[in-house]
């Protein structure tokens, strides 16, 4: 009798997970859809001058096309394990000083495929730390995009020369790295548009996941859920016969 019960409340349990498991992958198909068509609408708008980015609600800014004005840091991150077209690289990401705000925006820069060895990374991109991008007072555009979640995957690289390799962002981290870090401005990310200098590869992707595989896995979840439900139903009624 107790094997009996303790199998029913085990099948059920599994059941109940499996369905949750489902619409929690429908929840996060209609997150995704809701993102991507707020993406949409944003970029058909023209691009906005901003001089402050932290007045008023930030979200209300993501993926909104601004120009900022202002100079860059020449400080650039590395940020690891980028794959584009099974290609492996980095992102280079760069901190960028509004002139009207004094507030710090790390700017994403686009993409540049892994040269050479790991191990000479630094001596690989020195170029980076040439480009004089520091040098002059300048006008980029782009748009913000969101970076709320915790990346602590890894480590900022212990070597102190420059570029700097990061597993992800961590904002709090890159604070203790730049000068006037307690400027920074978290959670966001200045895209650089496609028509400005110093970029490199920008093909953004908005998010990781399309809403079309998270209803892929949902349909897998609610098949286990119906298949053991079927079992079930067999084997009770193999029992009465």
């Amino acid at each position: 009798m107790i094997i009996k019960l303790l199998s029913s409340i085990i099948f059920l349990s599994c059941i109940s997970l499996f369905i949750s498991l489902g619409f929690w992958q429908l929840e996060r198909a209609n997150e995704k859809e809701l993102i991507v068509n707020l993406y949409h609408e944003r970029q058909l708008e023209e691009p906005e001058n901003i001089f402050f980015i932290t007045k008023g609600n930030i979200k209300e800014k993501y993926y909104k096309k601004y120009k900022i004005k202002g100079r860059y840091i020449n400080k650039n991150f590395l940020i690891d394990n980028k794959i584009k077209n099974k290609v492996p690289g980095f992102n280079v990401i760069t901190p960028f000083k509004l002139e009207s705000s004094q507030e710090l925006i790390l700017v994403d820069r686009g993409w540049i495929p892994l040269e050479g060895k790991r191990e000479n990374i630094v001596k690989n991109y020195q170029y980076l730390n040439f480009q004089k991008i520091n040098e002059i007072v300048q006008e980029i555009n782009g748009y913000i995009y969101p970076r709320e979640k915790s990346y602590t995957i890894g480590d900022i690289s212990v070597n102190a020369d420059w570029p700097r390799l990061i597993q992800a962002i961590d904002f709090n981290e890159i604070k203790d790295y730049i000068d006037e870090g307690d400027l920074l401005i978290s959670d966001i990310v200045f895209r650089l548009g496609a028509n400005n200098n110093f970029g490199f590869k920008r093909e953004w992707e908005i998010i990781s996941m399309d809403s079309n595989k998270h209803v892929g896995y949902a349909f897998q979840w609610f098949s286990m859920a119906a298949a053991l439900f079927i079992l079930v139903l067999m084997l009770i009624m193999r029992k009465k016969k």
